[in-house]
């Protein structure tokens, strides 16, 4: 028998049957991404979408009159590949115009006012429930942009999983123009004293003097990063006192004796200091209740002052405060989640996820690791048993998801 390169599709409308070419992994994201540019172009019309994309899939389609048999080819081809539904396209045309924002042709660092705004409207869209964070980076990034000022330094503060590591990694992605600029360095591993020597070498006469340290390595290759010290209070004194001379003039000297200059990067720090301590903590008295992250920011702020030096403090540019995340928040994010993967985003699979996912102490991890273990494991089941190509909706049987094809 020979093998076909074309699917055969029943056309009721013309009491026919219908040739749609074969398309691999590969050709199909070839096709989705050509007919996303084609919708992105000015004028672009619905008709002229079909039209577009019945050329591109319907085999001989020129021996029909289009005018006539529009919609019912095009649910020929929608019935063989889901994907080509115009509103998965334009998800696809969106990601594309996002993607081209930051070509290497274009400047890597925003300058603008009207490339901050931008910039800011991305980062919003993203980092969820944190709209007063963003506001405080921007503002030093306008500074940093204008040439008003030189070299930032932002510590965030806040609970676990609100997205203080996430605005750091998308301050690198969308001002800096590549999430490869962001060099996080967990500070849990610098709870020892001589640790600190894996960022700036070891100094004469120890092992390893002449191998360069980490900052050493990014500051020959640019002065522009965003250095995350993710979880600054776990690491030893040592390391804040090493980094006065960096957050003093945006300079710090090596074991060889070489300055490292970043002084066109941002610093950051984060920290959940002082919030295990106070937040949930019971509160004495009748109708007991316990401490909320709100009602616990002025104990938190003391025992940042507590757990700092002045000589630290007094040199950030900005400490940031996050918000603890709302029911609200978490639906949106449980969306931006939802639209990465091959389903159906309904109130109903939102709801799904948050009534499960939602932990004000964890965060939006926990909703990322609810959907994974409840929703994409379940995808991943159908993608192997249907193969890849289609679109699932979630269907709820006793309050238990089931993915079908859409």
């Amino acid at each position: 028998m020979v093998k076909s390169d074309a699917y055969v599709v029943y056309n009721p409308h013309i009491d026919e049957f219908v040739k749609v070419k074969k398309f691999n992994e590969i050709e199909l994201g070839v096709l989705v991404s050509k007919l996303g540019k084609f919708i992105s172009e000015p004028g672009s019309k619905i008709t002229q979408y079909v039209r577009q994309t019945i050329a591109e899939t319907v085999v001989a389609y020129q021996r029909y009159n289009l005018d006539e048999v529009l919609e019912s080819l095009f649910e020929c081809v929608i019935e063989v590949y889901p994907l080509l539904q115009i509103e998965f396209v334009c998800k696809a045309a969106n990601d594309l115009s996002d993607e081209a924002s930051f070509t290497e042709e274009q400047p890597r660092r925003v300058t603008t006012l009207a490339g901050i705004q931008k910039l800011e409207s991305r980062i919003k869209k993203n980092l969820i429930g944190q709209d007063e964070a963003v506001d405080e980076c921007i503002k030093s990034i306008k500074l940093l942009s204008s040439g008003l000022g030189k070299f930032v330094s932002l510590f965030f503060v806040g609970p676990t999983g609100v997205g203080k590591t996430e605005l750091a990694r998308l301050l690198a992605k969308e001002y800096l123009g590549n999430s490869r600029k962001l060099v996080k360095i967990n500070c849990a591993e610098y709870s020892n004293g001589h640790e600190y020597a894996k960022l700036i070498g070891s100094p004469p006469g120890y092992i390893g003097h002449n191998e360069k340290g980490i900052l050493s390595e990014k500051a020959d290759e640019s002065s522009e990063w965003i250095l995350l010290f993710d979880e600054i209070e776990k690491a030893h004194p040592k390391l804040n006192n090493l980094l006065l001379s960096l957050l003093d003039e945006g300079i710090i000297t090596d074991s060889r004796g070489v300055d490292l200059d970043f002084r066109d990067s941002i610093i950051c720090f984060t920290s959940n200091v002082g919030i295990k301590d106070n937040v949930g903590k019971r509160l004495v008295g009748f109708g007991s209740t316990t401490k909320t992250y709100e009602a616990a920011k002025e104990s938190i702020e003391q025992e940042f002052k507590r757990q700092f030096s002045p000589e630290f403090i007094n040199r950030l540019d900005s400490v940031i405060n996050f918000n603890q995340l709302t029911k609200d928040d978490a639906a949106k994010i449980a969306r931006i989640h939802l639209g990465k993967l091959p389903i159906k985003t309904t109130k109903r699979l939102v709801d799904y996820v948050v009534e499960g996912g939602f932990s004000p102490e964890y965060g939006a991890r926990n909703i990322k690791r609810f959907i994974r273990n409840n929703v994409t494991i379940k995808l991943a089941d159908r993608i192997l048993q249907d193969g890849r190509g289609n679109i699932y909706k979630a269907v709820f049987k006793k309050n238990t998801l089931q993915c079908v094809v859409s």
